[in-house]
C-alpha cells in the first residue's frame, strides 16, 4: 500500500494525512479470534439472511489477509446462513455498460471476494446489484427490477426475509442501504425516477431488455435535497433497533434487523415525508 501511494504525486497535506493513516493502521493487528467472538456475541439466529456492508481499512493488519477474514466469517455463519454483499457500480452513470460477469463491484475487497466464490449469484441492476450465496441466494437474485429499491428488487426481498444488515467498519451512512427501500415505497417528494439507458448483460452475456432507473434526489441549479440519515440513526439507537459497538475501540460494527428498522422508518416517513431529508441552497461559485 505504501509503495502504491508513493507512485502518486500527492500534495504535501495529502501526503501527511496518508502517512498518518498508514502509521495508525500499522499500530495494531486484527485478532480474528476476538473478532469471531464479537460476531458470535451478536447472536444472529441460524438460517438467517445477512447482508454485510464493509470498510476494512480500520480493521488493522489482518494476518493471512482477506482469506483468513473470510474463514473467520464462515466459522461464525455456517452453511445455514445466506450471506449477501452489495456489489454496487455507480460508474454505470458514465459508462452505460454493466456485465454480470465482468463488472467489478465498487464496494471493497470483501464484497469482491464473496462475489467470486463458487456458488455465489449476483442480481442484475447496473447500480445496486448484490451478490449472495446460501439457501436464499437464488430467491434474492433471480428477479430483474427496473429500479434499485422497487417491487421485487433484492432489497424488497431482504425485507420479506426479515434479513439482518451487518456493517463491518462502515458507519451508518454508507452501511445501511436498505433505508432507501422505504423512500421509494412511499414515493418521497424529494426524489424522482431518472432513466439510465445502456447496455446491461446477464450471466450469459445477453443484453437485458429493461429500462433501468433510479429514484434519485432532486438537485436543481440553486437548491437540492439532502438526506439527513443521522436523524433516523439517533432514533434507531434510542429505540434499540440497532446494536452498535467498536471492535478494538476503533472498528465500528453494527447490526440492524431490516424488517423492524424499515417498519419504523416507514412509519416516520408516512407521518413526515421529510423525516430524513432537507432542502439546502447551493453555494454559487
Amino acid at each position: 500500500m505504501r509503495i502504491f501511494f508513493e507512485k502518486i504525486n500527492f500534495s504535501e497535506p495529502c501526503k501527511c494525512i496518508i502517512n498518518t493513516l498508514l502509521k495508525i493502521k500499522a499500530m495494531f493487528k486484527c485478532d480474528l479470534n476476538s473478532l469471531k467472538l464479537h460476531l458470535l456475541d451478536l447472536k444472529i439466529p441460524r438460517y438467517s439472511t445477512i447482508i454485510i456492508h464493509s470498510s476494512l481499512f480500520r480493521l488493522g493488519i489482518i494476518e493471512g489477509g482477506i482469506n483468513s477474514l473470510m474463514n473467520c466469517i464462515r466459522e461464525v455463519f455456517d452453511e445455514s446462513y445466506t450471506l449477501a454483499v452489495p456489489t454496487f457500480t455507480f460508474k454505470y452513470a458514465n459508462t452505460h455498460y454493466w456485465s454480470y460477469n465482468e463488472t467489478k463491484s465498487e464496494t471493497g475487497i470483501l464484497c469482491e471476494k464473496i462475489m467470486k466464490l463458487n456458488g455465489t449469484l449476483r442480481s442484475i441492476h447496473p447500480f445496486h446489484s448484490i451478490a449472495a450465496f446460501g439457501p436464499n441466494a437464488e430467491y434474492l437474485t433471480n428477479s430483474i427490477c427496473e429500479s434499485s429499491f422497487g417491487a421485487n428488487s433484492a432489497f424488497e426481498k431482504l425485507y420479506k426475509l426479515k434479513a439482518y444488515n451487518l456493517s463491518l467498519g462502515s458507519e451508518f451512512i454508507g452501511g445501511a442501504t436498505f433505508c432507501h427501500y422505504a423512500e421509494e415505497l412511499l414515493k418521497v417528494p424529494y426524489r424522482f425516477y431518472k432513466n439510465f439507458p445502456g447496455d446491461v448483460r446477464n450471466i450469459n452475456d445477453e443484453k437485458v431488455d429493461v429500462n433501468f432507473k433510479m429514484y434519485v434526489r432532486i438537485i436543481e441549479e440553486d437548491y437540492q435535497y439532502k438526506n439527513t440519515w443521522e436523524v433516523f440513526w439517533e432514533d434507531a439507537l434510542k429505540n434499540k433497533l440497532v446494536k452498535y459497538e467498536k471492535f478494538n475501540n476503533y472498528f465500528p460494527i453494527f447490526l440492524m434487523n431490516i424488517c423492524d428498522s424499515h417498519d419504523y422508518l416507514f412509519d416516520r416517513i408516512s407521518k413526515n415525508p421529510y423525516y430524513v431529508a432537507k432542502k439546502v441552497q447551493n453555494i454559487k461559485k
